[in-house]
């Protein structure tokens, strides 16, 4: 037991060590992006929601747009893994440690997943730890994924485990009911591409299980499958419901800008350690270098025994499917429905391919024709060397040292191979041991990726909550700082935007601080709100958001701050100029901030309800939860408006009766009330398309039940017919003729 371990405890080591490598290039490289404005802060703001109300976490109302959990998906609210890191993260006093410490962990579990789908096919253990250990710190993966985007990297992790689950059901080796629960964590972690990896390794195996005429196999992930794709409902239909009011919803279904789309010759750099793409990226052209999977592949190329792949091509059909597919999409237009950006899927691409490696390299190098086959290593080093200096030929430094790299560790490679012919455990320790050096050599050369937006963020908790406590009730925050963030992204200087950060926050961040803020990240948006307050999607805005929100939204109403319930504005002075605030607001400029206070009392300050129009009469008003209870009088009817977003799946009744729920120009939620109306209004939130998902979930749930216990049926009663042969045949040998 303790050799069988031995390999994948020294991925699950190794891993963890080598994560720590980025940092020496910068201690802020897995806090670039959106890491830094959404995930850091709202996981540490779940992690605090999670302690104190519990699950489900739908709906956070006072976090405006970007508080529509549900609808934005990728944050995974169904996914009971997620709720390890919110808890983890709020329970740290400081973001910067607490995200790197998750990120690593999640670079451990990609590894760990395709060491074992490589054993899965039975790869050798060295070859599979060499190609696991290589595989998270690809480009792609360690520079956007898990510098930028931990949404991705998450679903990136559950593919390699739903690979090695789906294929194990396939082969009767493992109960459905297992390999349903991980393609449920798979689906629920939310981010498209997680499911889009359930649907294309699927059915690259069942594809598989028709070609080996394993078709009990096939038909029996075929019906776990279904069971997996019956929760979807509760993942994606707050999205579909919510997409008709989501910014996003702008962008055409099927497009190509060529915005982080790879051509066919990029990827021919995926062992060039320093070579970077002219790939279009966030804020212009690629930094980093992202089409790099592992330094070993493209110089062995020479060495492999591919026979193995044409002696075993009707088992390995699955794993050429799902190759040649993820291969296609990653070289496909920019924007295919839900999933854009198609550089996202080339470590999909290279995970298969890392299992092909695995397989052909357990059958060990070639060792004839010594001559011929270093000369071609030679020449694949010399044209990986030409590409990377001819896409940026006066990158002189970097393309040195990312040929000489390659060019020793290659050298070292052959000579292992060369004289110590028995050895595979130093041939794997080559190949890991290569792994580390090109990873220090990348955090020497690239630090952080300056292709996604820099904000380095104060991530000391305390210190955050000190500064701004001094904000009190609901906060709005009117200030633009993305041309520092690019001045500091093309000068490398940084300090005029850490500076930004005393007096204002991106993002979410104001959740960490503990101010009630409505500035919020959103990934999905909320049109007529953030047009109405000129709101980037990463909360910063534009001046003509200060002039809106100090007026009406429509004739006879009071300025759109008393309809939000605003007690607290902070501005930039420079949004502020010709703009006078109302007589009721307090004005005190604290150097490069001006902090507004309002200096009266706001009307029903223990409900969302904001304004009645003339003749209504509330005589109560109260929230509890998601809910809203006004005891009102309205003769000649008239409207309400609450300081909520009006999300899909908001309903009102009127003594039992149902009244029309809209939403003004801002977007803030309305109930029309109808002539005569007197009584109490209910307003609630239900998720949309509840019903429609929980049934779901209970066919999947169910479904998945019961195709576990028929497998242990089956399982036993062949184990009891086995027996009884077995029984019946020592009877016989032991009669006398």
């Amino acid at each position: 037991m303790t050799k069988r371990l031995s390999w994948p405890s020294a991925v699950v080591v190794i891993t963890a060590v080598y994560g720590l490598i980025p940092l020496l290039g910068s201690r802020e490289v897995y806090l670039r992006g959106d890491s830094a404005a959404q995930f850091a802060p709202t996981w540490w703001y779940l992690g605090h929601l999670v302690r104190d109300g519990g699950l489900p976490i739908g709906l956070d109302p006072g976090s405006f747009a970007g508080g529509n959990f549900a609808a934005e998906a990728l944050f995974g609210i169904w996914n009971p893994l997620n709720m390890l890191i919110w808890l983890f993260v709020s329970g740290s006093g400081d973001l910067l440690v607490a995200v790197a410490a998750v990120k690593i962990a999640i670079l451990v579990l990609i590894a760990l997943g395709t060491y074992l789908v490589a054993r899965e096919y039975d790869a050798a253990p060295w070859a599979a730890a060499a190609v696991a250990i290589a595989l998270p710190f690809s480009g792609f993966t360690l520079w956007w994924d898990a510098g930028s985007w931990p949404a991705g990297l998450s679903a990136f992790a559950y593919a390699p485990w739903v690979w090695w689950a789906f294929r194990r059901t396939l082969r009767g080796a493992m109960n459905p009911f297992w390999a349903f629960l991980v393609g449920a964590l798979g689906v629920t972690q939310g981010n498209p591409y997680g499911t889009l990896a359930v649907v294309v390794v699927g059915l690259g195996l069942v594809i598989e299980g028709f070609v080996t005429r394993n078709r009990a196999g096939a038909v029996r992930l075929l019906l776990t499958g279904g069971c997996v794709a019956a929760l979807l409902p509760l993942i994606y239909l707050p999205l579909l419901r919510a997409s008709e009011l989501a910014a996003r919803a702008d962008g055409p279904v099927f497009g190509n800008n060529g915005k982080l789309r790879p051509e066919l010759g990029d990827l021919l750099g995926m062992s060039s350690p320093t070579f970077v793409p002219g790939i279009i990226s966030i804020t212009g052209p690629t930094q980093v270098p992202v089409a790099y999977f592992c330094w070993f592949l493209l110089p062995l190329l020479p060495w492999l025994r591919y026979g193995v792949l044409r002696d075993r091509a009707r088992e390995l059909t699955g794993l050429g499917v799902i190759g040649l597919l993820y291969l296609a999409a990653t070289l496909g237009p920019s924007n295919l429905w839900l999933f854009r950006w198609p550089l996202r899927l080339i470590e999909y691409f290279y995970l298969a391919l890392g299992v092909a490696l695995a397989i052909v390299l357990t059958k060990g190098l070639a060792r004839d024709r010594w001559r011929a086959r270093t000369a071609g290593t030679a020449a694949i080093v010399a044209a990986l060397a030409f590409q990377t200096w001819a896409q940026h030929p006066t990158r002189l430094a970097s393309t040195l040292a990312g040929v000489l790299v390659l060019a020793v560790l290659s050298l070292a490679l052959l000579a292992a191979h060369r004289f110590f012919t028995t050895s595979t455990v130093l041939l794997a320790a080559v190949l890991v041991g290569g792994t580390a050096v090109v990873l220090g050599l990348q955090a020497k050369v690239y630090h952080e990726n300056a292709g996604a937006r820099i904000y380095h963020i104060p991530t000391d908790v305390a210190a955050l909550q000190q500064r701004f406590g001094d904000l009190d009730g609901r906060v709005m925050q009117f200030a633009d700082f993305r041309k520092a963030q690019k001045k500091a992204q093309k000068t490398g200087d940084d300090r005029a935007l850490r500076a930004a950060w005393k007096n204002f926050l991106p993002g979410s961040m104001y959740h960490v601080a503990g101010v009630d803020a409505v500035n919020n990240y959103t990934g999905m948006g909320f049109r007529p709100f953030e047009k109405r307050l000129c709101l980037h999607y990463e909360g910063f805005t534009t001046p003509c958001g200060y002039r809106h929100v100090w007026k009406p939204v429509a004739k006879g109403q009071p300025p759109l701050a008393d309809l939000l319930k605003l007690q607290t504005v902070v501005a930039q002075p420079k949004q502020t100029v010709g703009v006078t605030p109302p007589s009721n607001w307090t004005y005190v400029e604290h150097g490069d901030r001006i902090v507004l206070t309002r200096t009266d009392t706001l009307p029903w300050p223990d409900s969302e309800l904001s304004w009645a129009s003339s003749g209504v009469t509330v005589s109560s008003a109260r929230r509890s939860g998601l809910s809203e209870s006004v005891a009102l009088s309205a003769p000649a009817g008239g409207q309400l408006t609450f300081a909520l977003l009006d999300w899909p799946g908001y309903s009102a009744t009127l003594n039992g009766k149902d009244v029309t729920v809209g939403h003004n120009p801002a977007g803030l939620l309305t109930v029309d009330l109808p002539q005569g109306a007197r009584g109490t209004l209910e307003l609630s939130y239900d998720r949309p398309g509840k019903a429609v998902s929980e049934l779901g979930v209970g066919i999947g749930v169910l479904g998945a039940l019961a195709l576990g216990v028929y497998d242990v049926v089956g399982r036993r009663r062949r184990r009891g017919e086995a027996d009884a042969s077995a029984a019946v045949g020592d009877t016989g040998s032991d009669t006398t003729p």
